[in-house]
């Protein structure tokens, strides 16, 4: 048995691995030595994931079974959801640990079947987390398809502008009423998205994290439904990470290389939320316009300038978060 397996794994019994895809789950049970017992297939349906980990538990009864699953996109929530319904304890981990194994393995061969059991050996040797509910899911929820509305808006109007210009006067005026009646739908449906996503989240970190420059109403509602519980980054530096902002480094043989590119591995939606925030923040706060000016002043670009100070602001709210005191400006930088 691996030598490094944590206190929280090292007496279950049993792992089952489970790789996700849209409408199916391949999974793998391994056995306290690591090897495959069982295999199969299951759709990616709550109900169905959930008879299937009470069939598993009753083949074992009075065995210690954990799930395990990469924390990929939406889709391994269906099984987060059986798991909590069913009392099967789930690990959950960055998927980047799998594409580190399947390196390893003979010819870097990668199969639904393969994944599913090194996922299962993940858990087995001491990786991932135990799942438990986040107190901000609907925000989460709600402020992703706010912005996909929002993108949906933007390209709608781009292209209703074409599709008019190309055909003018032969559309006739159902067929413009049509077009108004789509915008006007998206538009009620990102101000109702906008209403339920703020009443989902009010609370006192959402009001101190408007105390930082940049930061609205819309942009804690963000922070908060991907970040949900601050507390689990041990380091400003972890929150950088999960967030896709720490910069990408090559490593060849002893030397390693920072390329000065973002890795972009975690939440798009978090970016996206901190770049708005970064973007406002370096107009108005001298903090964050200091560091805007002496990286712009060092050559670099608009978008490399304006990451910085994402990164600095994204420290900025976990201190705010984790003190529950008001930002406050450098003492050295206020006028």
């Amino acid at each position: 048995m691996s030598s490094n397996k944590t206190e929280l794994t090292k007496n279950v019994s049993f792992f089952i691995g489970f790789d996700v895809a849209k409408a199916k789950l391949d999974w793998c049970l391994i056995n306290q030595q690591g090897l495959e017992q069982t295999y199969g297939v299951v759709l990616n349906d709550q109900v169905a994931v959930a008879e299937l980990l009470l069939t598993i538990t009753g083949n074992y009864p009075g065995e210690l079974i954990h799930a395990v699953v990469e924390a990929t996109g939406c889709y391994h929530y269906p099984l987060l959801d059986a798991s909590l319904a069913v009392n099967v304890p789930c690990l959950t981990y960055n998927p980047i640990i799998t594409k580190e194994q399947t390196k390893k393995t003979v010819r870097g061969k990668k199969t639904d079947r393969t994944d599913a059991f090194l996922i299962a050996r993940v858990g087995w040797s001491g990786g991932g987390r135990i799942h438990v509910p986040e107190p901000h899911m609907a925000t989460k929820h709600y402020v992703r398809s706010s912005q996909k509305l929002s993108i949906l808006s933007s390209s709608f109007r781009q292209y209703k502008q074409h599709f008019t210009e190309l055909l003018d006067s032969q559309l006739t005026p159902e067929a413009l009423e049509v077009l108004e009646g789509i915008q006007v739908a998206i538009k009620e449906a990102r101000a109702q998205l906008h209403k339920d996503m703020l009443a989902s989240v009010q609370g006192k970190t959402f009001t101190l994290l408007q105390t930082i420059p940049g930061v609205g109403p819309y942009v804690a509602s963000s922070l908060i439904g991907e970040i949900q519980d601050m507390s689990r980054f041990e380091s400003s530096k972890a929150v950088i990470a999960y967030a896709g902002l720490d910069p990408r480094v090559k490593d060849s043989g002893k030397i390693k290389n920072n390329t000065g590119r973002m890795t972009k591995r975690g939440s798009s939606h978090l970016r996206h939320s901190l770049f708005l925030a970064a973007n406002v923040a370096r107009r108005h706060d001298p903090q964050f316009k200091a560091l805007y000016d002496r990286k712009r002043a060092q050559g670099k670009s608009h978008t490399v300038a304006t990451c910085a100070v994402a990164r600095k602001l994204l420290k900025v709210m976990r201190r705010v978060w984790l003190s529950g005191q008001d930002y406050q400006v450098p003492e050295d930088l206020q006028t």
